[in-house]
């Protein structure tokens, strides 16, 4: 990547640890089902008709994604595969998922 006005090595150290930012009218549009992180910070994920709590984090690890769930200082750590999502509806700030049975205990 090359920025405008940064043409050396002591211009770019100036910048280590800034944030870029791009306004949302200008974010590259996703193929359906593809989402942003930012996209799903703050949605709720629902299991059926029980709140699992509010994603709070997006986490690489490596292969799949997880959504890091938190509720009541309790954290979830969910997978974002295809198999456990139901319903993304980032209208409506909801994550509906099916998950196995036993990933909730996983978490403690």
């Amino acid at each position: 990547m090359k920025l405008r006005g940064v043409d050396s090595i002591s211009d770019a150290e100036r910048l280590r640890d800034a944030e870029l930012r791009i306004p949302i009218a200008e974010v590259a549009p996703l193929d359906d089902g593809s989402f942003y992180t930012f996209q799903l910070k703050g949605c709720r994920v629902f299991s059926g008709d029980e709140f699992l709590g509010t994603v709070t984090d997006v986490l690489d690890s490596g292969g799949t994604e997880l959504l890091k769930v938190d509720r009541d200082q309790h954290e979830t750590l969910i997978p974002f595969a295809e198999s456990y999502l139901k319903k993304v509806d980032l209208a409506g700030r909801r994550i509906d998922v099916e998950l196995p049975d036993g990933l909730l205990e996983l978490n403690g």
